[in-house]
């Protein structure tokens, strides 16, 4: 017998605004107008015979009957989603990615030519903030996060955090070549806003009595970085976000050893995540990681 189906633009209509919770988000998602998405779920009540909204003062929310029907419904487009994608070869399209200011500048946008080597069709969409965005409700695909201590599930390690200390060439006292620790630890030192590890440091470097540091307000990692290339003073940093630094000769390293402190994670939007383009993009990221 065929399948009692309703139409699949008002199918479409529903799923979009009962996930984004708003017909105007529906309408910008699916690129029609507000009235064509109303129109569209005000035909599938009728046809169905219920309430699927009911309007608010802030706008539209699910009835019980709605939100019943929609666990069903958003699996069902996203399992037709991803059979598609299988016969879709290469993956392509648009996928977005959010993460901090350092990690996009010092870590994430020199490799951006090998994502595009090995997969000409995706276009990555980066958004870069301050601020640690939920990706499932800023319905972002990918996130890759700093995380202090290792997460319990849902997030993937991309590469540990391993603070090293630097300055740039011929900052840094010596005596009898080496490295004078005292005088060091005399100043001027630069701190990273997250770290806060230079007592650590010393302590580690041999240095037996830390005296009390002079430490000025801690800075964001991109101003700390450049504060020291400029020799305004020796900094502790990760040695991922160092690196073009150091390689540069910009900074030297002041010591052979580093302090773990915490590491980098990719997190996945679940519902994303069934993409083929975005599981292309977190696969590209974790074999990037496994190489360096």
């Amino acid at each position: 017998m065929p399948r009692l189906l309703p139409p699949l633009n008002a199918l479409r209509a529903f799923e979009a605004a009962g996930r984004l919770g708003s017909f105007t988000k529906a309408a910008g998602e699916l690129n029609v107008s507000h009235s064509a998405i109303s129109r569209h779920v005000r035909g599938l009540e009728a046809r169905l015979n219920v309430h699927l909204f009911q309007t608010q003062k802030s706008g539209v929310a699910l009835t019980d009957q709605g939100r019943a029907y929609l666990t069903e419904i958003t699996p069902a487009f996203d399992r037709i989603a991803e059979a598609t994608e299988v016969l879709s070869i290469p993956p392509k399209g648009a996928v977005t990615l959010t993460t901090e200011n350092t990690v996009a500048q010092k870590w994430l946008i020199p490799r951006f030519a090998s994502l595009k080597a090995r997969h000409p069709e995706i276009d990555l969409k980066l958004s870069v903030t301050t601020e640690v965005m939920d990706i499932e409700a800023h319905d972002f695909d990918i996130g890759v996060r700093y995380l202090r201590t290792q997460p319990v599930k849902g997030y993937h390690l991309l590469f540990q955090s391993a603070v090293r200390a630097y300055a740039a060439p011929g900052f840094a006292p010596t005596s009898n070549g080496n490295l004078d620790l005292e005088a060091l630890a005399s100043g001027p030192l630069i701190e990273e806003a997250t770290f806060r590890l230079w007592p650590d440091w010393f302590k580690r470097a041999g240095l037996e009595e830390v005296p009390d540091l002079a430490l000025p307000h801690p800075l964001g990692a991109l101003l700390a970085i450049q504060s020291a290339v400029a020799g305004l003073g020796a900094v502790l940093m990760d040695k991922n976000l160092c690196e073009p630094e150091r390689q540069s000769g910009a900074l030297v390293e002041l010591a052979d050893f580093e302090i773990p402190f915490g590491g980098y994670y990719l997190a996945v939007n679940n519902r994303a995540g069934r993409r083929k383009a975005v599981r292309a993009v977190s696969q590209w990221l974790l074999d990037e990681c496994a190489s360096h």
